[in-house]
This record gives C-alpha cells, sequence and structure tokens, in this order.
C-alpha cells in the first residue's frame, strides 16, 4: 500500500512533481516566491531542484531570481497548490494524494539526471558555437557604411562591426541563416557576442532588419561592444539593440556603448560591466514597451541611471527606442534625452525593516546611502548622514541622532601631485538628474570659509543643508579613503597618460584637479557629421592648416617643444574665425573659444586649462598692448610669474605647453606698436602672424556655396552642433602609437626638409609649421579627418610662405631687422636735431648724439658711441654693431675697431659712421 505523505515538505515536493519546469516565467517566478515566503533560505533546494527539470534552465537565472525575492512577499505557498491543481494535483483537507515516497526520490533523481545531461549537452553546443563564430568572423570583412541597415538607421558602421554576402555565409553555416521562417538576404551584418572569455555567438542582421543567432549559441550575459574601451571607461551605456548602441556611441565618442541583444539580458550584462569597470557610471537604455521593466531592473542592479526616449505626444506606434528618437528628432533630442537620465534606486536598497543605521558603539560616524531607506518604519531619504550620539538628560539614556547632510556625496580617493604636494580630495556626487559627476577638490579650498567648495558643488547639482553651511567641509574634511590617486593641475601629459578634465586616456590613478568646473572640453553631435566639417577645408590651405594647428598640441610634450602658435591677421569677415571655430570644433563647442581681451594673468589660468591640446583666443586688438607683450613670451615658453606666499616664499609658477591659434585685425608686432611698444623677435617666432590672403578671405574654395560667407556660416553652424570627437580619437590613438615605440621626432625631421629653412629663426618657425602638417597627417592616417594624403603638408607649406613673405628680405633676423628700423627712426627723428655738420656750424647742438658729413651724393651720420647706443637701447650693443655692419651700412671703420677716430671741431672722437641708405635697403 502507498505511504500517505501527511508533512509540508513533502507535500509542496508532490505539488512541484506535478508542475512541469518549462511553465511561463511569470509563473515560474510566482512558484520560487511561493516557496521563498513559505521555507525562506530554506527553499532554495527545492525551487533549483525542480527547475534544472527545465530546457531553458540557468544556475545563474535561478539564484538571481531567488535573491531577489523576499520571505515577506504577498505571494504564499497557496499560490504553488493553485497552479499545481492545473496540472492534476489534488488537495483535500490539507491531505496530499497518496504518493510513494521512493517514487519522489525516482522523479527526483530522474530530473537530476536529466538536468545534468542537458547541461552537458547545452556545453557542447556553445562550444561549437563558438568555434564557428570565429570561423565566420575571419572570414569577414569591415562592415560599410552603405549598408542598407545602417543607412536605415542613420548610422555608420564601427570598427567592431563586420559584414558577410549571405552565400559565403550560407556555405560557412553549412544552412541559410533565417529569422523564422525567412532567410536572410544579401549583406548581412555579423555582431560578435562576447563576454569576458571571449566570442560566445554571433547576430545576424540582414538589410532589411531581419535578425538570427548562431544556433546553440551563449547570449545569457554576453554582450557586442559598438567599439574597443579604452585604459579608462568614464561611462558605459547599456542599450537591448545594436543600432541602440550605436547610437549612443556616435553621440558619445567617449563612451563605452554596449548593445545586450534582447530585453532580459540587460541585468546580467550589467553586472558584468560593473565587475568589468567597478568606478564607470552606467547608463541603461530602456524601451517603450515589455523591455522597460528589464531596463529598470538592469539600472536598479548596478545603481545606475535609466534613459527612457521621450518621443511626445505624436510618438509613431513602431518608435520605442533610442534609435527610432535619433531618426525621428534628430542628434541634439536624443542627447537631451540621454542628458536627462534620471539615476534609480540600487536593488536591496530599500530593505522595508531589515536596513539600520549604525549602532550606537559605532558612532559618531558619516555614513552615505544613495538610495532611500526604511529605518524603524521611516522613510529617509538618500545622502550624506552623520550619525552621532547625545546625552540624555539626567538618567536618560543617550539619544542617538541621525541628521541628513546632503544628497549623496562621496569622497573616493586622496589626491597629491609627484612632488608630495597639492594635496586633495577626488569627489563623487550624485546629481538631481541621476548623473555621477568626479571632481578632485584642492584641499586648500577648505583653508577658508569653505564658499569656494560650496559653490562649486551647488553648481553642479548637489543638495545640502543650508541652515549648516560648514557641514558638508567637515565631512569632506573628515574622510581619509585608502585609495590614493595623481593629482594633475594642468591638462595633458603626465607620465605616458593625458589628462582631460572629464577623462583620463592611457591611466586610471591620475585625475584632474582645479579650483572650479569651468573646463570648457565638451562633446556632441555625430562624429561623422563633424567629418563633412572637416570636408569642407579640402582645398582650403588656411582652413587646413587652422585644423592641423588643433590637432597639434598633443604632439609638443612628446617631441620637447615648450610651445607656440600661429596668429591670423588680416581684414574683418574674412573667415578667419571661421577657421579658428572649426579647429576648436576638435575639441569643444564654440564656448572653448577665448579672447584676447584679460589680463596676463587669466590668461595664465586659461593656458593650464589648455595645456597639450588648444588655445585660441580671438580678436588680438582687445588686449592691451602692454598685457600682449608679456604674455606672448608666457603663452608659448609655458610658464606663469613667480609669485611669493605670504611668508615671503617663491610659490611654484603655474606651467604649461600650449599651441596657441589666434585671430585679429593687426599683427602681433602691429597691436604692441599701438601702446608705443616694440616687439622683441623672440615674441614673433614663438606666435607667428600668417596674413589671409585667400580669393574669398580663408576660402579658396567654395565647394559649391553662394559666396565665402554662405560657407562661413554654414561651417559655423556645423561646429556648434557636432563637435569634441576628433581629440579624445586623436589621443586615444596616439597613446597607442607611442606605446607601440611610434618615432614621432623622426617623422617630424623628415616632413622639416620640405620647409627649406634657413638656419636659427626661420628654421625655429618652420619647426612649428611642421608640427601642424604632422598632426594634420597622422589624423588622415588614423581615419579622423577625409583628406588626402600630404595635405596637411602643403597647407603648412602655404602658412610658412605667407609668413615668410612678411619677413625682412635677405634671411635676416628679425632681431636685426628692428635694430635697423631703431636705427632709422633715430634719424629720421634726431638727424637735425642733434647732429651737425663736421666741417662746423654755427647751430647750437642739444644732448649731441653726432654729426653728419656729406660724401657725394650721400649724408652720412656719424654717432657718438653714446648716441648710437641709445638709438639701438633694448639690444645688446655688439649684436647692433654686427646687425649694421652685415646690412652694410659701417660706411667707414678704424683699423682695429668699427669706430673710427675722426676729427670734428672740438677735437679728435671714435665715432661710427652709419650709411642710412644701406639701413634703409636692409631694414625693411
Amino acid at each position: 500500500m502507498s505511504e500517505i505523505i501527511v508533512d509540508e515538505q513533502q507535500r509542496i515536493e508532490a505539488a512541484l512533481a506535478a508542475i512541469p519546469p518549462d511553465i511561463e516565467r511569470e509563473q515560474w517566478w510566482r512558484i520560487g516566491a511561493a516557496l521563498k515566503h513559505e521555507l525562506g533560505d530554506g527553499g532554495f533546494d527545492a525551487f533549483d531542484l525542480w527547475s534544472k527539470g527545465g530546457a531553458s534552465y540557468s544556475v545563474a537565472d535561478v539564484r538571481d531570481t531567488w535573491r531577489s525575492l523576499t520571505s515577506g512577499g504577498g505571494i504564499t505557498i497557496g499560490t504553488l497548490y493553485g497552479i499545481a491543481k492545473h496540472y492534476g494535483f489534488q488537495l483535500s483537507n490539507h491531505a496530499a494524494p497518496a504518493v510513494d515516497a521512493a517514487e519522489i526520490e525516482k522523479r527526483r533523481a530522474d530530473r537530476a539526471a536529466r538536468a545534468e545531461k542537458a547541461e552537458a549537452e547545452r556545453l557542447t553546443r556553445a562550444r561549437a558555437a563558438a568555434t564557428l563564430a570565429f570561423a565566420v568572423l575571419a572570414k569577414s570583412s569591415p562592415a560599410r557604411d552603405d549598408h542598407p541597415y545602417l543607412i536605415r538607421k542613420g548610422l555608420t558602421a564601427p570598427a567592431t562591426l563586420r559584414e558577410l554576402d549571405v552565400k559565403h555565409l550560407t556555405a560557412l553555416l553549412n544552412y541559410p541563416p533565417k529569422q523564422g521562417d525567412v532567410p536572410l538576404t544579401a549583406r548581412v551584418l555579423l555582431v560578435r557576442i562576447e563576454t569576458a572569455d571571449g566570442v560566445t555567438s554571433l547576430e545576424m542582421i540582414d538589410g532589411d532588419g531581419r535578425k538570427t543567432a548562431l544556433s546553440g549559441g551563449t547570449k545569457a550575459g554576453a554582450y557586442w561592444l559598438a567599439s574597443q574601451p579604452g585604459d579608462a571607461v568614464h561611462r558605459i551605456a547599456i542599450a537591448e539593440g545594436v543600432a541602440s548602441a550605436l547610437t549612443h556611441q556616435q553621440l558619445y565618442g567617449t563612451d563605452l556603448a554596449v548593445a545586450a541583444l534582447s530585453a532580459g539580458n540587460l541585468p546580467k550584462v550589467a553586472e558584468a560591466m560593473r565587475a568589468a569597470h567597478p568606478q564607470a557610471v552606467i547608463l541603461i537604455h530602456g524601451e517603450i514597451g515589455n523591455g522597460a521593466g528589464k531596463a529598470l531592473e538592469a539600472a536598479q542592479s548596478v545603481g545606475g541611471a535609466l534613459v527612457i526616449p521621450d518621443f511626445g505626444d505624436d510618438r509613431p506606434d513602431d518608435a520605442t527606442d533610442i534609435n527610432d528618437l535619433f531618426v525621428l528628432r534628430g542628434a541634439e533630442v536624443a542627447r537631451a534625452c540621454v542628458d536627462s537620465a534620471q539615476a534609480v534606486e540600487l536593488a536591496g536598497e530599500m530593505d522595508h525593516g531589515s536596513a539600520s543605521f549604525p549602532r550606537i558603539e559605532e558612532r559618531p560616524c558619516w555614513r552615505v546611502y544613495d538610495a532611500w531607506q526604511e529605518i524603524d518604519g521611516r522613510r529617509m531619504k538618500p545622502g550624506v548622514y552623520w550619525h552621532g550620539v547625545k546625552l540624555g538628560k539626567g538618567d536618560a539614556p543617550p539619544e542617538m541622532v541621525d541628521k541628513w547632510i546632503s544628497s549623496p556625496l562621496w569622497v573616493a580617493a586622496i589626491t597629491r601631485n609627484q612632488e608630495d604636494a597639492e594635496y586633495g580630495r577626488l569627489l563623487e556626487l550624485l546629481s538631481p538628474a541621476g548623473r555621477r559627476k568626479k571632481w578632485a577638490m584642492p584641499m586648500s579650498m577648505l583653508a577658508g570659509d569653505g564658499n569656494e567648495v560650496r559653490a562649486v558643488l551647488l553648481s553642479e547639482g548637489l543638495v545640502f543643508d543650508l541652515n549648516d553651511r560648514q557641514a558638508v567641509p567637515r565631512y569632506i574634511a573628515g574622510q581619509h579613503p585608502k585609495l590614493t590617486m595623481r593629482a594633475a593641475s594642468v591638462t595633458g601629459w603626465h607620465a605616458g597618460a593625458f589628462v582631460l578634465p572629464e577623462v583620463v586616456i592611457g591611466a586610471d590613478d591620475i585625475w584632474f584637479q582645479s579650483t572650479g568646473r569651468t573646463a570648457p572640453y565638451s562633446t556632441a553631435g555625430r562624429f561623422e557629421q563633424w567629418r563633412e566639417l572637416a570636408a569642407l577645408a579640402v582645398d582650403n590651405p588656411l582652413l587646413v592648416f587652422a585644423m592641423c594647428a588643433g590637432f597639434a598640441g598633443p604632439l609638443l610634450g612628446p617631441l620637447n617643444i615648450d610651445g607656440g602658435g600661429a596668429h591670423l591677421y588680416g581684414d574683418s569677415s574674412h573667415g578667419k574665425t571661421t577657421a579658428a571655430r572649426a579647429a576648436i570644433s576638435i575639441w569643444g563647442s564654440p564656448r572653448f573659444e577665448r579672447k584676447w581681451r584679460a589680463t596676463s594673468n587669466g590668461l595664465e589660468g586659461t593656458a593650464a586649462l589648455h595645456s597639450d591640446t588648444l588655445l585660441m583666443l580671438d580678436e588680438i586688438g582687445e588686449i592691451k598692448p602692454h598685457d600682449l607683450y608679456e604674455t606672448a613670451y608666457a603663452l608659448a615658453n609655458g610658464m606663469g610669474k613667480t609669485r611669493a606666499n605670504r611668508h615671503g616664499e617663491a610659490r611654484q609658477a603655474t606651467r604649461w605647453r600650449v599651441f596657441v591659434l589666434s585671430t585679429g585685425e593687426p599683427t602681433v608686432a602691429a597691436r604692441m606698436a599701438a601702446g608705443g611698444i616694440e616687439a622683441k623677435a623672440g615674441q614673433a617666432v614663438r606666435l607667428l602672424d600668417v596674413p589671409v590672403t585667400g580669393t574669398y578671405g580663408v576660402f579658396e574654395t567654395l565647394h559649391g556655396r553662394a559666396s565665402g560667407s554662405a560657407l562661413s556660416d554654414e561651417m559655423r553652424a556645423m561646429a556648434a552642433t557636432h563637435y569634441g570627437h576628433a581629440g579624445p580619437r586623436f589621443i586615444e590613438a596616439l597613446v597607442r602609437e607611442l606605446r607601440a615605440d611610434f618615432r614621432l621626432a623622426d617623422a617630424l625631421h623628415g616632413l622639416l626638409e620640405r620647409f627649406d629653412a634657413a638656419e636659427g629663426q626661420e628654421r625655429r618657425a618652420a619647426r612649428l609649421f611642421a608640427v601642424c602638417a604632422l598632426a594634420g597627417e597622422m589624423a588622415i592616417a588614423w581615419d579622423i579627418v577625409p583628406w588626402q594624403s600630404d595635405e596637411p603638408t602643403r597647407a603648412a607649406l602655404h602658412a610658412f610662405n605667407l609668413w615668410r613673405g612678411e619677413r625682412p628680405p635677405g634671411g635676416q633676423s628679425a632681431e636685426h631687422a628692428a635694430i635697423l628700423r631703431a636705427v632709422a627712426d633715430f634719424i629720421d627723428r634726431y638727424g637735425d636735431s642733434r647732429f651737425s655738420n663736421i666741417e662746423g656750424s654755427a647751430d647750437l647742438i642739444r644732448d649731441r648724439a653726432g654729426y653728419w658729413k656729406q660724401d657725394g651724393e650721400r649724408r652720412l651720420y656719424l654717432f657718438t658711441s653714446g648716441g648710437l647706443r641709445e638709438a639701438t637701447k633694448g639690444n645688446d650693443f655688439n649684436r647692433a654693431l654686427r646687425a649694421l655692419d652685415e646690412a652694410g651700412a659701417i660706411a667707414d671703420r678704424g683699423k682695429v675697431e668699427i669706430a673710427k677716430v675722426t676729427h670734428t671741431p672740438e677735437r679728435k672722437k671714435r665715432l661710427y659712421h652709419i650709411d642710412p641708405s644701406a639701413i634703409e635697403g636692409g631694414g625693411e
């Protein structure tokens, strides 16, 4: 006779035995919830063993689902019995049907054996699919932008996407790929599905959007990368499909975009990305419809932000994802949607009573909670809390104080520079829009009343209690994290890594540190659209040169060049600012532009934010001549003023290394001269004057536009919409090449020889032009700009020849030309008042500078030593004599010295016999 089962455990097992484990997922989840409610964590084994009988069994899925369930949920064991009833299970008077215990054990063993066999078969199929995926990818070619699927989606092909003709694909697969019963056709995109351990499968997409994957391939927890991750990943965007991920990648070129390939896979991929990049901000792209729930689950699992596309009231029925928004509404609307992403609570943060604040023995302390807490029935908002203890009155016990200080703010690391100074703290805050932001704050900002710190944090979105303004500075000062990072106070190269305010390329132990968040680097629009802007520079040499100058900054450090720049000058409305806007779009928006109208002190701070990139300064006519005189040297030499601290000791001067692109109507020298200041030659070869002389101003070719102004307006609009992509791409490629021992100096030397520059100042100037040429050629090689090879070099040569055409004739140095001009100007001014006829004159001469004598048709001026020194004031006197001598201006000389002993009406004197006609010929 069969044994009657009466205990609850056996009754539950009997009910499970009646239910097929491949039941609909919602019902499967409800059974798990019922078991958790009835048996607590002890019910996991029953849930897992029963689930193993299903063909889709995944140990990770069972485990993760079980963890998400709560024993206090509203689904009771009655739900299990209700479901089992539909499969023949009978429950009468709480007694289970007569079931033999041995039979239950047999069923259990059979299920375990089937599960083990199924798992072995699954692994075999998975290995075969991975091998096949490798073989197919090896025979494929890079995807092209003209693929119909990409064209329809408004996208371009990344390097991580491949394609293959369906005939060849069918031959490799030994079966025609199909979506359902419909075969894929023509050119098929190949999407590499992988995990951290390598490729697992392929997704295949034809021109009509039909999709399929390799049979047996593993997709759970696997993903497709829209780009290869760099050494430091700042933000990761995870979407369901390839088009959505690629849309994000093209909107935000420095992010890492990932496709999970299904909504159900989003949480697993999010957890994989968090494990691989613990410090990265993670953003989940949800789709309107059934996938939104899984997107929310994924964001909750990693503390990420959630993006759901907003189409407004007129959403087409088939518009559901970020790519649809991009195609229908444009890049700016899509970017605005992403930028408004909302952070979600971490799963499990709200424990409904099981969470607790620190015990009394753990206090006093600071704690940060990034989601709502429920403590003793009270909902506590996210943020920084001060947990203290307040003494009770009289015999009353002490009271615990839990004070909210601010919205979530973490002190992630201690920062310091290589000299063990400039200590700071790397702060990370959660803004009201759900974005995680980082700022390396100098500790010196806490020395005063803390207003500077609060101002920056408020502007970045931190919310805090204004009634206790010192709480946030106290909290920051009291944190001592274990992680230590290097602090960089200027952008650019630092020990092989390149530091920008929001990202570091080539290292993960350094961060940009400053007293504010005013860095101008930003990204918007699409990289491919920016390339269309760059294409308009073709056959316009000055435009190409200006854009090459935009890439030149990162080369200065590796080439050991302190800095320099070019100044485009000419009449207004000639396109100078347009050329500059095209150059700055490499790094950011039009706000990247700076004005000359600033003090020299202000320019120092600006230069430090543009070190190793580009400093664009517009309208040189707006700066005071005296300030221009000081800063022209300082900008190129890379060092600010040395100032004293309050103890009278010298503080370390600000240093930078920057390439300057300047514009304005006057030359550098002319602007200085407006203030009565003589420009030094060293300034002229640091900031090179390049006249704008094109047929249409800066343009030579209009590319079919009606006028230069029409082309200029179009380029400005494009530069204001699509920007910030090319610079980081250039740096990433440069870091790779330098680490592969690319000989940058040899490449520069080869280009420099084409400039045929004389030694000295001309050679020095040619080197700066050659650096621009090299930067442009490298940008071509790395497929950043759509130009033909050698166009940057020809453009730089064109600019060099324009500069050289404004130089003194005969290869004269700028210093010598300045000396000759000074002597000629002195003679023009004082030739009649401070010189007299050496043969004798009744004129009374005050402050005599010398004599004159008639030598045939020419008049010579015979300078006294004091007179000639005054005329060449500011120059080394021996150098001045050499310049006059080389110009042929010494009309007569002594036997040993240039000065000749000459009879004057008073007595014999040593005089310098100068021929002004020779000076005028050599000094122009």
